[in-house]
Formats: C-alpha cells, sequence, structure tokens
C-alpha cells in the first residue's frame, strides 16, 4: 500500500473513532473510560496523518497521491482539533471534579444522590479536594447578598435557566440542577444554597461531576460564571426594590 493511500486511511479512522467515541460516550453506549481511550487514540492517528502529509506532499509526484495526501489533512483536522481543544481547557486544572464555594461546610446534594448510578460518582464532598481547591481557585468563595433568600431564591432559577442547566429539585433555599457538555454529553451536577443572614443572604455552589476523576476545570468555570451573573443581576434587582420603597 502506498504512502498516500496508507495516510488517507489513518485519517478516516480517525474521523470514525472520533464520532464512535463522541456518540457512545454522550448516549452511554461505551464506557466513558473507554470512550476517552478512543477519542486519544483519533487524535493520534489524527496528528500522524496530518504529519504524513505535510512530509509527504511535497515528495509525492503523482497528483492523485498528492491528493490524497491533502484530502487525509483535512479529514484528520476534527480529531486534532477537538483533542487540543480540550487540553487547551484543561490545562493547569488539577484532577478533582467536585468544587465548592464552601470547602469547610459544603452544600449538600439531597436529589442528586438519588439520580446517580452506583457507578457514578459519590455525592460525598471528600478532604483532600479542600487543599487542591484552594490552591487552584482560591477566589471561588461563599458570596454574600442583601437579597432576601427569596429574591436570591429566584435569581437564581432565572440564571439558572440562562445557563441551560436543568432544574430538578427545588425547595426555597436550595436549587438543585444539571448541566450536559455540548459535545460529549458529560452531566454535572450543581446545588446552590442560600441561607439567611443579619444583612440578607448568602450563596454558595457545588458543582461536581458524576464520571471521570478531573474535569477540566469545568465545574470552576461554572461556579465563577454565575456568581458573576448573580452579582450583575442582584444590583438590578436591589436598585429595583429601592426604587418600589420610595414611591
Amino acid at each position: 500500500m502506498s504512502i498516500p493511500s496508507f495516510t488517507h486511511k489513518i485519517a478516516i479512522t480517525s474521523l470514525v473513532l472520533l464520532g464512535i467515541a463522541t456518540a457512545g460516550i454522550r448516549y452511554q453506549f461505551i464506557n466513558y473510560q473507554i470512550g476517552l481511550i478512543l477519542f486519544s487514540f483519533a487524535g493520534l492517528l489524527s496528528f500522524c496523518s496530518i504529519c504524513a502529509s505535510a512530509l509527504f506532499t511535497r515528495r509525492t509526484t503523482n497528483p492523485q497521491g498528492r491528493r490524497k495526501l491533502s484530502n487525509a489533512a483535512l479529514i484528520a483536522l476534527p480529531a486534532i482539533a477537538f483533542l487540543s481543544l480540550s487540553l487547551f481547557r484543561g490545562a493547569g486544572a488539577p484532577l478533582i471534579n467536585d468544587i465548592s464555594t464552601d470547602t469547610q461546610r459544603p452544600p449538600d446534594f439531597l436529589k442528586a444522590a438519588e439520580i446517580r448510578k452506583p457507578k457514578d460518582n459519590s455525592v460525598i464532598y471528600t478532604s483532600t479536594n479542600v487543599a487542591l481547591q484552594e490552591q487552584a481557585y482560591p477566589k471561588i468563595k461563599t458570596h454574600q447578598t442583601s437579597l432576601s433568600v427569596a429574591q436570591a431564591h429566584n435569581l437564581g432559577l432565572k440564571i439558572a435557566s440562562e445557563m441551560g442547566w436543568l432544574v430538578y429539585y427545588q425547595q426555597e433555599g436550595h436549587i438543585e440542577a444539571q448541566s450536559r457538555s455540548f459535545w460529549l454529553g458529560f452531566i454535572d451536577d450543581i446545588v446552590v444554597r442560600i441561607q439567611a443572614t443579619s444583612t440578607g443572604a448568602r450563596i454558595d455552589l457545588r458543582s461536581a461531576s458524576r464520571f471521570g476523576k478531573g474535569d477540566l476545570g469545568v465545574n470552576a468555570n461554572r461556579i465563577t460564571v454565575f456568581l458573576e451573573k448573580f452579582s450583575l443581576n442582584e444590583q438590578t434587582e436591589t436598585a429595583r426594590t429601592a426604587t418600589s420603597t420610595q414611591q
């Protein structure tokens, strides 16, 4: 088999493996660990195909062979791009999958404990997370607000909807939801705890992955975005409340 033909087949194989891994993990017809292995192998084959195309395109005199090498590079792009993006997003992220604004007394999952399957990660927050989280994400802390518990609860539901979360359980001062990743469909559970204080309320969040040991920084980013949105929206809510009181 010629180098162009072999390179072309490798590229096609990388694309097929990428599709199998993505669909298999998302629709759970293969174990996610096997899916990630296939995903990594697809990226490796893609890298080899692109390198071979770069090395041999100019050396190949046959026009048909050149076309095969050029096509192979294009076919291989999705797998290497997907792998590179995943590695870039997770660069520097610690190997933890459960992040909380309150590491000493993290919010408890009530409904998630019933939803999760035996093979899923436990909902128990482990003490080993504390040092890793505080080193990697020192800015993730409890948020203090002047809003009442009811106001904060309603605002939390609004932001959860804006962020595309599926809220599956709530009671006053407690919201549980799930978020599903776009490509692989990984599910993370989120709990929002709202407690009354003398000046308003304190907001704590916890976001935990159902699968895997690491989360590529997704849970920490989710909490950060939520609190940023909450802070921005609470200013509007406070101003509206003040205006209503004056009237």
